[in-house]
């Protein structure tokens, strides 16, 4: 039997659609409204049901070549490393092959709305966060690192994870919530009564 889908428009940007700037929209996936608090993250175009299972994998690859010189009789190490960047995830997944079936206008249109998205909003909003955390911690000494030798192995590869970023549905929706009850004027007490009285009293372990 289906579950019910939970209501993604909040009272407070129910009210203030009415006299405000728009905050509610309709997702284009499963024609439903939702407000900005149930937005995704990820694209706001759509809501958090319907664009949330996405994950993102940042690592960096080096390779360790070592060269050896007979006529010299010396070993040369060096290193190369690129980035590695992946994402999985069902909704990415439906994406992939969703665009196959795009047209050519509304592949176009799509390129460009995400590159404006891209470039106008989301790389902007990331270098003013970067910006703002260097002049914060511009006084804060770095620890001291030691000096690294390079090992002498024939074309060695290794992989390091940098992050590892996951969105679920389940996290964006509780996310959601959260932000209409900030939006509403509810305050931590009240916030943690109404959790409390969803999900009942915490259970005792040994």
């Amino acid at each position: 039997m289906p579950t019910e889908s939970p209501n993604l428009v909040c009272v407070s940007c129910l009210e203030a659609n009415l006299l405000e700037e728009i905050k509610v929209s309709r997702c284009p996936e499963c024609s439903k409204l939702y407000c900005m608090h149930f937005a995704s993250n990820i694209d706001p175009a759509k809501c958090t049901s319907c664009l949330s299972e996405v994950t993102l994998h940042k690592e960096v690859v080096t390779k360790t070549y070592e060269h050896y010189n007979e006529e010299t009789d010396v070993v040369i190490v060096y290193k190369r490393r690129a980035k590695s960047i992946r994402l999985e995830g069902m909704d990415w997944l439906f994406a992939q092959r969703k665009i196959k079936d795009i047209s050519d206008d509304s592949l176009e249109l799509a390129i460009e709305y995400h590159r404006q998205l891209l470039f106008n909003g989301l790389i902007a909003e990331r270098e003013q966060r970067r910006l703002k955390h260097i002049h914060r911690n511009a006084g804060v000494p770095l620890p001291a690192q030691s000096a690294q030798k390079d090992s002498a192995t024939t074309a060695t590869t290794t992989t390091k994870v940098t992050k590892t970023i996951k969105s679920t549905k389940a996290a964006a929706t509780a996310d959601g919530a959260l932000k209409a009850m900030i939006a509403k004027g509810l305050d931590a007490k009240q916030i943690q009564a109404l959790l409390q009285a969803v999900m009942g009293p915490p259970v005792a372990t040994k």
